[in-house]
C-alpha cells in the first residue's frame, strides 16, 4: 500500500472582516465554487492546481491566531479549515476537475436559498485519505 505524506498546511493566511458597504457594491459572477466538506479527503489537489492561489487549507492554530474567536470555537482540534478566496477565484473550474471525490462543484447562483452552498468549511483530519 502506498503511503501518502500529510499535506503541508498554510499557517500564514490572515482573515479580515469585510466592509458592509464594499460587500453591497460588489458584483459577483453568477457562478461560484461550492464546497462539500463531507466529501473532502484533504488531498490538496485543488490547492496544487489553482493558478490564482486562492484555495487554502488552514490549520486550527492559524485560525486561533487570526483572532476570529467564533470560527476558532467551531473548529475541533484536528479540523482543517478549507477556504476559497472568492475575490481571487476566476471560476476557471480546474479545482473542480481535479477533485477526486466531487467535494468541489461549480454551481450557479439562482436566487433563494441554496442547500448549504459554501466556499468554506472544516474538514476533520480523520477524513484524510491514507
Amino acid at each position: 500500500m502506498e503511503i501518502i505524506e500529510k499535506p503541508i498546511f498554510r499557517a500564514d493566511y490572515e482573515m479580515q472582516m469585510v466592509d458592509n458597504d464594499w460587500l453591497k457594491g460588489a458584483v459577483k459572477p453568477k457562478r461560484f465554487i461550492d464546497f462539500i466538506p463531507e466529501q473532502c479527503i484533504l488531498c490538496e489537489g485543488c490547492v496544487d492546481i489553482c493558478p490564482w492561489y486562492c484555495i487554502f487549507m488552514v490549520s486550527p492554530e492559524a485560525v486561533d491566531e487570526s483572532g476570529n474567536v467564533a470560527l476558532a470555537d467551531q473548529m475541533g482540534g484536528d479540523d482543517i479549515l478549507f477556504l476559497i478566496d472568492d475575490n481571487a477565484c476566476t471560476r476557471c473550474n480546474l479545482c473542480v476537475e481535479r477533485c477526486p471525490t466531487g467535494a468541489l462543484v461549480q454551481s450557479e447562483v439562482t436566487g433563494g436559498k441554496k442547500r448549504g452552498a459554501r466556499a468554506m468549511g472544516t474538514v476533520p483530519s480523520s477524513q484524510k485519505a491514507s
